[in-house]
């Protein structure tokens, strides 16, 4: 007895070689493979563009006439350095520097900061790669971010010379030396950040949410019309002598999906090869080969604290929610491509689920860029089906969501895509042979409602 899936491997079989040998699969592999190439080549130059910008007069610690800074406190909490060492430079620009030793009260001295004038809060810690220094400045902004990042970097070149001064030549001093230190500054008791932590946290969402975005509509619309011409060319009614009317939409979308996901693999490897051409132009941008590795290794170190959760169990659940996404929107596209009988209809019939999917778009990818008022947004996005597949991914790649979190948000998913094929299965046996005028969504809901 067949059953109502009898003939998907037929299906499968004969659309994933069509559309493999199509134009429009190659047009499409080029365009998307280029613009993610692109896109990180151009993420691997920027910062090199914000590295040479550091030197001008937005990180100027001297100012005109008034001092920007009145008082730094000062805690280095590796025992490197002491407040001796900075009194030099600080007292040619009238700054006073008050050492609060190795064993400060950060947390007490970034709240005394905070509401003071013209202050500074410089710490120095020691993390797994190397070191950090943390420019608070206060709540009223007497004191510029540019300012905040100009003596960060004055700080810096002392600490560094220090730390030369003192090394030795054994192994383990050398390996001390060449360390990499990293700035960051922020108002005082803020989430600290510097120019590459926000082009990386810019970037990584749009990208991911970009990519897929672009991936499910693209082969969702390509199911669609694979139906809508097999159905206005009559070859539907072939079809439809030896596999089940089911079957048909059901290998339609595992082989789109099948090419969709090798597609992606592909753009995988664009975004790195990107990432690679980009080191050379970065190190002639910048004009100096230790100033490049610099650059680069602060980029990575952002790289690294937005990935912060990236894990086999995280690569697993983006896989997850771009396959049961893209069957959710080409459930939707193939029941559309369905409810056509002229060629000419399917552009009409297929922007309700373009509008869709751009507001999914931008309710999945704006959130994590406007900051925390935006968490009820962003909350939202996690479980809409529309938005899910987009912001899922990027929270993951960011750490904006923990794993079980995103669990309970792709079982959503997972419930939304349950309720969509049943509601093809329900009517598409009926649409698929339908001919005439163009079915609306108010006609399939009647013969939903009828069965």
């Amino acid at each position: 007895m067949k059953t109502g899936t009898y003939g998907w491997k037929s299906v499968f079989a004969f659309t994933f070689r069509q559309t493999a040998k199509s134009k429009a699969f190659k047009v499409s592999s080029v365009i998307i493979i280029a613009l993610v190439f692109a896109i990180a080549l151009l993420a691997g130059v920027l910062p090199a563009l914000i590295g040479s910008r550091s030197t001008s007069d937005d990180g100027d610690i001297t100012g005109d006439g008034e001092g920007l800074v009145g008082t730094v406190y000062f805690a280095d909490t590796t025992g490197i350095t002491s407040g001796k060492d900075y009194e030099g430079f600080l007292s040619e620009l009238g700054v006073k520097i008050n050492d609060c030793g190795k064993d400060a009260d950060i947390q007490s001295l970034t709240e005394k900061v905070k509401g003071e004038n013209k202050s500074l809060l410089i710490v120095i810690r020691e993390n797994k790669i190397g070191y950090d220094i943390y420019a608070s400045r206060p709540g009223d902004e007497s004191v510029s971010s540019g300012t905040a990042n100009g003596f960060g970097e004055t700080f810096k070149s002392v600490f560094d010379s220090v730390r030369l001064s003192r090394a030795g030549l054994t192994d383990e001093q050398i390996a001390a030396v060449n360390k990499t230190v990293s700035v960051y500054q922020s108002v005082a008791g803020e989430p600290t950040e510097n120019d590459f932590g926000f082009v990386v946290k810019m970037v990584l969402p749009m990208l991911s949410s970009l990519v897929l975005f672009m991936l499910i509509f693209i082969y969702g619309q390509m199911v669609a019309q694979s139906i809508a011409q097999e159905k206005t060319s009559k070859v539907m009614e072939l079809l439809l002598t030896s596999v089940r009317p089911l079957a048909i939409i059901i290998g339609k979308i595992l082989a789109m999906g099948s090419l969709a996901l090798i597609q992606f693999m592909m753009i995988i490897a664009s975004g790195v090869l990107g990432i690679v051409v980009s080191t050379p132009l970065s190190s002639s941008i910048i004009g100096s080969s230790e100033e490049t590795g610099a650059v680069t290794s602060q980029l990575m170190n952002e790289v690294g604290n937005a990935l912060g959760g990236f894990s086999p169990v995280v690569i697993v659940l983006i896989i997850v929610v771009f396959i049961v996404g893209f069957i959710f929107f080409a459930l939707i596209a193939g029941l559309i491509g369905a409810t056509v009988s002229r060629m000419e209809d399917l552009n009409a019939a297929m922007q309700p689920m373009s509008i869709i999917g751009v507001l999914g778009f931008y309710l999945a990818y704006f959130p994590s860029t406007m900051g925390g008022e935006a968490n009820t947004m962003a909350l939202v996005s996690y479980y809409l089906p529309i938005s899910s597949p987009f912001s899922i991914p990027s929270a993951l790649l960011t750490g904006a969501i923990d794993i079980p979190q995103a669990l309970l948000a792709v079982l959503v998913l997972c419930v939304f895509v349950v309720l969509m094929a049943l509601l093809v299965a329900r009517v598409y046996e009926q649409i698929i042979l339908h001919t005439g005028n163009r079915l609306k969504l108010g006609d399939i809901l009647g013969l939903v409602k009828s069965k």
